[in-house]
């Protein structure tokens, strides 16, 4: 495996916010130390790339110390090469950064921060179970400026129960008007493993949620941040390089508990559990709970779903001969559009791509 991107996941958070399904770790401040060195233990395994990205992932990884972050990316440095533009992305809650950790991420060589804003409207801060209000998340934005970070993501969440149109057009305008290089947009969902889940929270119907989708893309493009995914949206030169490896198919390793790789064929997955994975990585044992080896047809298939998700589209050629003939349907319907030989979704299309992926597997 030779890959150009590298996913670290740090699983450490302050809380659980209600909405959280991820493999996190809460109070467990003590096993950071341990964890590091399982890390590092764990990627001495894959040496030898040459990387064009780099992404810490979480949990929140800038809860780590100054200290633990310089002996990862001194190992990172060991242990791989790194392309000329590389891309260093740290997730980061507004809570967890000050002036002083910006300035240390800068010099550090993070390029890239993604914050966790989700809302700049404290009532759904608090909705949300988020340790931080919207003068914090606004604050954490200007102390990166200050630090020099010229390219930040802002994650927005909307679909809340009960939101208002004017209610979101409010919050996605205030937070576009931050000025922002990238948004991420994620739809509030309910997942099995998260306390919205447990006291059974419900969601509003598909048609608001769509209307919704379709304003938040157009009050973006009038502020720059054009759609160039599904769901992420960047000013000219910025889209999320890490990402697009993913939706190229490309290959990726993920390092550290519940962490996911793939060498272009096999899609792996370590073991989710935060002492089985140190334990295992300090005794040399096997870190990887399970693996997935895909044929030929599933990778076509692979590409053909993640290129439909973005602005670009798949090349025809691309498409299954069995596939075909729904998929020239869905063009006829206004789902899909074929341009110069090229497949795209159309806005009608983005709104049921989900439901198009499930049809076409």
């Amino acid at each position: 495996m030779n890959p150009t991107s590298l996913y670290i996941h740090i699983p450490f958070c302050f809380r659980k916010c209600l909405f959280c399904s991820f493999v996190i770790a809460v109070a467990q401040d003590h096993r950071r130390e341990e964890y590091v060195k399982a890390l590092i233990l764990e990627m001495k395994k894959h040496e030898g790339g040459n990387l064009k990205t780099i992404y810490f992932g979480g949990g929140t990884p800038s809860m780590l110390d100054e200290n633990h972050l310089d002996v990862l990316m001194d190992a990172i440095g060991k242990n791989f090469s790194f392309q000329n533009d590389i891309e260093i992305t740290i997730e980061a809650n507004p809570e967890s950064i000050g002036p002083s950790k910006a300035r240390y991420l800068k010099a550090r060589g993070f390029n890239r921060v993604s914050l966790g804003v989700q809302s700049l409207q404290d009532r759904y801060l608090r909705f949300l179970g988020r340790n931080h209000d919207a003068q914090k998340a606004r604050d954490a934005h200007r102390i990166l400026r200050e630090a020099g970070f010229a390219n930040i993501n802002l994650d927005l969440m909307y679909a809340f129960p009960g939101q208002t149109e004017e209610e979101l057009q409010e919050d996605v305008r205030a937070i576009a008007r931050l000025g922002s290089e990238h948004l991420s947009l994620y739809t509030l969902t309910i997942e099995p493993n998260s306390r919205f889940h447990a006291v059974q929270v419900k969601l509003d119907d598909d048609e608001k949620l769509a209307r919704q989708y379709l304003m938040i893309a157009r009050i973006l493009d009038e502020y720059g941040l054009g759609q160039y995914e599904v769901s992420n949206f960047a000013k000219p030169g910025f889209g999320s390089q890490h990402n697009r490896n993913y939706w190229l198919g490309g290959p990726y390793l993920g390092l550290g508990v519940g962490a996911h790789g793939f060498d272009g064929r096999r899609r792996y997955w370590n073991t989710s559990n935060l002492q089985e994975y140190i334990q295992r990585a300090s005794s040399a044992g096997q870190l990887i709970d399970g693996f997935e080896d895909l044929t030929d047809a599933q990778l076509t298939m692979e590409k053909l779903l993640f290129g439909l998700r973005m602005n670009e589209g798949v090349p025809w050629a691309l498409v299954p001969p069995v596939k075909a003939g729904l998929l020239q349907t869905w063009v006829k319907d206004g789902f899909l559009l074929l341009e110069n030989e090229n497949l795209k979704a159309t806005d009608r299309g983005r709104l049921i791509l989900d439901e198009l992926s499930a049809r076409l597997i």
